[in-house]
């Protein structure tokens, strides 16, 4: 797990797949993309605010189809400063090869309860509740059927192109709220990163959390071209046999 901060504050979570590259999502930093010199990455502890190692930030890679209309391509590659050294306790995670049919009933997502708007709500809480936002906290999500997945992109009126997948919608909670950054993993291996993406009316409609899926063509090409250095081609697509991915 590594936490994506600016400064010092929490603005997304991501996982570590290379001893040099973070995996995200794209739409927190799409913004701030040319100032990583203010961004840091926390790695190896549970609290985004102490612990395990902080490293600065080299330079941000957002995938050239990301829209923040769109829950489609929302990731972005983080290179870290230097390698890091790998021990039992801050290793790679392995990604998704190639696309699988769903057969889970769950899936396993990490990441940091998302930041408080606006500093009166920040105030207010206690040093309890305020520790409490900086622990990892680990859910228990449900796909959806493929079919229900492209009903509700539909509803949003976005064409379904693949390389999304929908999660039940949280029961709890801010029917707003994402867990920007967060991989989703299932047996170890990471499947994909949970998009900020969420409908105009999501106070309304307790929409569906969406994934972009790691093992999608254009995903998996764009970054094994992007750790590389090399241009996305169509043969990256086909099948390659890295020791992070």
């Amino acid at each position: 797990m590594a936490a994506i901060l600016k400064k010092t504050s929490y603005i997304s979570a991501g996982a570590l797949i290379h001893e040099s590259w973070i995996i995200t999502g794209a739409d927190s930093l799409y913004m701030i993309r040319d100032l990583s010199r203010i961004l840091r990455v926390r790695l190896g502890s549970i609290n985004y605010k102490k612990g395990g190692f902080l490293s600065p930030v080299k330079y941000i890679h957002i995938h050239p189809l990301f829209d923040d209309d769109k829950p489609q391509f929302d990731i972005a590659l983080i290179k870290l400063a230097s390698p890091l050294r790998l021990t039992p306790n801050l290793n790679p995670i392995k990604l998704l090869k190639k696309p699988r049919q769903i057969t889970a009933t769950h899936f396993i997502v990490t990441a940091w309860p998302a930041p408080l708007q606006g500093s009166k709500n920040h105030t207010s809480l206690g040093s309890v509740e305020l520790f409490k936002r900086r622990i990892l906290t680990i859910s228990h999500v449900h796909p959806l059927d493929a079919d229900d997945c492209g009903d509700h992109l539909e509803a949003q009126g976005i064409n379904n192109t693949g390389g999304v997948m929908c999660l039940d919608p949280p029961v709890h909670g801010d029917p707003c709220q994402r867990d920007t950054g967060a991989p989703m993993v299932l047996n170890g291996i990471l499947w994909g990163i949970i998009s900020s993406w969420r409908s105009e009316d999501c106070q309304m409609e307790n929409g569906a959390t969406f994934v972009t899926l790691v093992s999608h063509v254009n995903i998996s090409s764009w970054i094994h071209a992007t750790i590389h250095g090399h241009k996305v081609t169509k043969k990256h697509g086909i099948d390659y046999d890295d020791n992070f991915i």
